[in-house]
């Protein structure tokens, strides 16, 4: 049943990581956008602090399966008329509601402006033979972090649509995710083609991770600042999207700080000295090692799969460089 016109939803459920990342979306949210409701889907449903942080606390629904499978069931969740579905590992460090503004009207929706066509590769999809399957000239391609839609036909149809091949993923040629189910980004991409629902270009200013930076992380979510580099792209989203490796970043962990502080009416900063400058420097290799710390160990079936693909990209590796050999030969 609706009960509000417009809300943000997000997910945590399992290990305590996850609900503290979902508390600190909440407390960026909060500051940046009190106005729109918050709601979680959640197995803590005791948590105080939850309880404080979100408007609604929807208890999940254990049947519907794990990890990205949830997300697929988000139409159901969802208690708002236009939903922003937002990944637990953002943080917001401006106000979101011009984020709904480009999005209304439509039915499904996602920020981006990359499509996949015959011949391209890619690692969670067998490209040719679904645009084939389906009779596609191309696929979208988005980072899942966010997605909009509206309680409408269209969009139920979509979701029962993305829903329908997920029990089917494997034949159909949809890549595995983290070692446990379907990746939910190209399940929704081809329900979006049958449905004729786009992406949306916002030129890096509704959500964007710092995958592929270049240069330095700018980001301060107390006073409403973030730019970066990402790739060739100098971007500045409201959401920073801290996915995969890059939740355990330095930078990740000061901004959680910095919201703790104020969330408890404390306006002390993170002192910087000359191990911060050490830490922030090598952000990313230090992020990269305490993610395999807590995943691995925790995830084989995930590990087994990464073995598994690197394993079938080794004759295409071997081949490359005999050719590469054979041209520096000549």
């Amino acid at each position: 049943m609706v009960i509000s016109q417009r809300g943000i939803i997000t997910y945590a459920y399992g290990a305590s990581y996850y609900i503290e990342m979902a508390k600190s979306l909440a407390r960026s949210l909060r500051l940046h956008s009190p106005n729109v409701p918050r709601a979680i889907v959640t197995d803590n449903q005791n948590d105080k602090e939850l309880l404080e942080l979100f408007d609604y606390v929807i208890t999940m629904k254990e049947e519907y399966g794990s990890n990205v499978r949830q997300k697929l069931h988000v139409y159901d969740y969802s208690p708002f008329e236009n939903t922003l579905y937002i990944d637990s590992d953002c943080i917001a460090v401006k106000d979101i509601n011009f984020i709904f503004d480009d999005f209304k009207g439509r039915s499904f929706s996602v920020p981006g402006n990359v499509y996949l066509k015959a011949g391209d590769k890619d690692n969670f999809v067998e490209l040719d033979d679904i645009l084939k399957r389906f009779n596609l000239t191309k696929l979208p391609k988005f980072n899942g972090g966010i997605y909009y839609f509206e309680k409408n036909d269209t969009a139920k149809a979509f979701f029962e649509t993305a829903l329908e091949f997920s029990s089917d993923w494997k034949k159909l040629g949809i890549g595995e995710f983290r070692g446990d189910g379907p990746n939910d980004e190209r399940l929704f991409g081809i329900a979006m083609m049958l449905h004729n629902q786009s992406m949306f270009e916002d030129y890096g200013q509704m959500m964007r991770t710092p995958i592929g930076l270049r240069g330095s992380f700018d980001i301060d979510a107390i006073k409403g600042k973030s730019s970066f580099q990402k790739y060739n792209e100098v971007v500045s989203p409201a959401l920073v999207h801290f996915a995969c490796v890059w939740g355990e970043h330095p930078v990740y962990h000061r901004e959680v700080s910095r919201l703790k502080n104020l969330n408890k009416g404390s306006t002390n900063e993170i002192k910087s000295d000359i191990l911060s400058t050490i830490k922030y420097k090598f952000g990313y290799q230090i992020a990269l090692l305490r993610y395999i710390a807590k995943r691995v160990p925790k995830n084989p079936q995930y590990v087994q799969a990464r073995v598994k693909k690197l394993l079938r990209q080794v004759p295409e590796l071997i081949k490359s460089r005999y050719k590469t050999q054979l041209i520096r030969s000549k």
